[in-house]
Order: C-alpha cells, then structure tokens, then sequence
C-alpha cells in the first residue's frame, strides 16, 4: 500500500510518513525541551520517568563498550521514542504511523546497522573489522555478507510487518463488530501492541549494537 501525498514543497512532495515523521520530532522536540529545561539533583515528577528510561537503555547496553556508552544511549534512547510514538499515534483519528510504512523501518534499521559497524570499527580498528567477515574460514565470506543484510532486513520487516498488520486487523475487527468492541478498546489494543513492538525492536537494537562490539 503506497504512502498517499499530502502537499508539496515547491516540486517535491510529502508522502504521510515524511509528515507525520515531521510530527513526530517536533513532538519529541517539544517535551526534550519541557523535561529538561529544569533538571534536579533528586528527580521527581516527569524527570523521574526520564531517568528510567535512560537507566532502562543503560542496562540494555550492558556489555563494556567505553566511551562509545555517550553516543548509544541517547541515540537508542531517542530512537525507542521515535518508535513508540511512530507505532502508537495511528490510534488518534485522521493520523498515520509512519512505520507502516517499509521505507521508515528500513531507514531506522540501517541506522542501527551504520552505527553499529561504524562504532565497531573505532572499537576494533578498520583491519580486525574486516577480518570478522573471514571468519572461521574465508570461505564463509559470502555467508557472513548474507548474514548481516539479513539481520538488517529482518529487523525493519519485523516492525513494519507487525504494524502495518495490525493496523489492518484492528480495522477489520472494527468493521465487523463496531458495537460489540468499543473504539476506546481498539485504541487500547492498539497502544499495548505499539508498546510491545517499541520494546521489541529497542532490545534487538541494543543486541545488535552490543554483538558489534563485543
């Protein structure tokens, strides 16, 4: 199903999951700004549930990967943001969750996978890197490239399949029984498995990255 455009920006148009992407940062923007515009040394309220979270992605990341800890964290911390937002705000009537769409899962897919070589080869350095394609046998060297563009691949179709499927599930359970499942309900379901595929897909994120580096 192709993404419909919205308007243009002279002669280039805006597909909903570029707009709605748009959305998204500005609202990830926004509460950045809110939450950490007046940090305490105890935190409480808001600032409480921030610190978790960043705790949360800290113990994700649990192998010893030194200073490269400063650029992971935010990174899978915003991008787990990104998702679980992405993944949720279709509940909300006349929006659209870009990660419905293939081109948004495979874009923060390759994110990981960039960031993870690239991390892997300051880590490492540019030769010991490259000598992990020979391994065991030189021979594997075409298995090991198909293993790492299949972990790529897999990990963008995971999310966008599941997304994209139940979106359409919950729109046909709507359309058959509008009376008998509350729209509310539907809008919960649809929340809890956003939720669910948010952590999901930040887990394998801090695995991959880890197995780069370890």
């Amino acid at each position: 199903m192709n993404p419909s455009i919205l308007f243009y920006v002279g002669t280039f148009p805006v597909y909903q999951p570029v707009f709605w992407t748009w959305v998204i940062m500005a609202l990830l923007s926004l509460g950045s700004f809110i939450l950490t515009r007046n940090l305490q040394r105890i935190p409480h309220g808001a600032q409480h549930f921030l610190e978790v979270g960043v705790d949360w992605v800290e113990s994700l990341i649990s192998v010893d990967i030194g200073p490269a800890r400063k650029v992971f964290v935010p990174v899978v911390l915003m991008t787990a943001l990104y998702v679980g937002l992405a993944n949720t705000i279709g509940v909300i009537p006349g929006a659209y969750s870009p990660t419905q769409d293939l081109s948004t899962t495979l874009a923060l897919a390759l994110l990981i996978y960039v960031l993870g070589h690239v991390a892997g080869i300051l880590k490492k350095g540019f030769r010991a890197w490259l000598k992990g394609f020979f391994e065991p046998f030189v021979i594997m060297l075409p298995l090991n490239i198909a293993g790492e563009i299949s972990e790529f691949v897999s990990h963008s179709f995971r999310l966008y399949g599941n997304i994209f499927g139940g979106g359409i599930l919950l729109s046909i359970i709507y359309m058959m029984a509008p009376y008998v499942v509350p729209v509310p309900l539907l809008a919960w379901f649809g929340i809890i498995m956003g939720i669910i595929q948010t952590a999901v897909f930040t887990l394998l994120a801090s695995v991959y990255l880890q197995n780069k580096l370890s």
